[in-house]
């Protein structure tokens, strides 16, 4: 069920980045940094649980 949410995780927060005040090329940045952290922490996670050839 976690990589379901990499999803509403990711996409949620875009909007509390911007209302910040940056500008949009570094909220763009921030949100591809955050998905990026968000996708390998998930990954992490759920390698115990995977089955051998998944990886």
């Amino acid at each position: 069920y976690m990589i379901a949410f990499i999803y509403p995780i990711t996409a949620t927060i875009k909007p509390f980045l911007a209302s910040k005040g940056h500008n949009a090329e570094e909220v763009e940045k921030m949100h591809q940094a955050w998905f990026k952290s968000v996708t390998l922490q998930v990954t992490l996670w759920v390698y115990p649980y995977a089955k051998d050839n998944y990886f």
